[in-house]
């Protein structure tokens, strides 16, 4: 007789894969409230790239 249904595994893995992305997502939004603290600062790809011609511009 087995101990665990393919049921009861299933609703485990389902949970443990949850948990693994609410974790995942707190991490990022986390690290992303630590590194941008300033919400008129710009954000995304182009980010950088503006603050650099900024300093070019200076």
């Amino acid at each position: 007789m087995q101990p665990r249904t393919n049921a009861g595994r299933r609703a485990r893995n389902t949970v443990v894969v949850a948990l693994i992305v609410a974790a995942v997502w707190a991490g990022a939004a986390l690290t992303r409230g630590a590194t941008n603290p300033d919400p008129y600062t710009p954000t995304g790809p182009l980010a950088h790239f503006s603050r650099a011609v900024d300093l070019i511009l200076e």
